[in-house]
């Protein structure tokens, strides 16, 4: 078996798929990842509180069931230094701030410009209107303000 990634072979980046899966209907396309995987952001582990309520309580489970480390570290009798958490915050998970939404998070909920320009609401409207950048009927704009003075 061999694994292909054609999106990303013709050079797309996340941002590209997510725009495609957009355009094709389909937006609310999640990550996928393991469920106890460390590196979620706060969006998905509220996702999955909020929504799998089962799988945050395995989630949870896991998070407290690793805390004195991992099967991996111990094997050769060398003692975890620390303790091990799944959210940064070194926090058991079910105590962790999740509901604060982070900087990416928020540069994330921003518009993308490409899909803006796209929208039927900007481009399809009256031929001889305005767009928000300029005038489409090419008749000269009068102005209140004398330039020439």
């Amino acid at each position: 078996m061999t694994n292909r990634f054609p999106l990303i072979e013709k050079g797309f980046s996340r941002t590209n798929c997510l725009r495609l899966l957009r355009s094709r209907g389909l937006d609310r396309t999640p990550k996928s990842s393991c469920l106890g995987r460390p590196c979620h952001g706060n969006s998905q582990w509220r996702a999955l509180r909020d929504g799998s309520p089962g799988e945050w309580a395995d989630v949870v489970a896991f998070d407290r069931a690793i805390r004195s480390g991992n099967a991996r570290a111990t094997v050769e009798g060398t003692p975890l230094l620390g303790q091990v958490y799944l959210h940064r915050s070194r926090r058991p998970l079910d105590e962790a701030p999740i509901d604060r939404v982070t900087a990416h998070e928020w540069a994330s909920r921003q518009i993308d410009v490409f899909d803006a320009l796209a929208d039927a609401e900007l481009e399809s409207g009256d031929p001889d209107g305005c767009s928000p950048w300029s005038c489409r009927s090419g008749a000269p704009v009068a102005s209140e303000f004398d330039l020439t003075a």
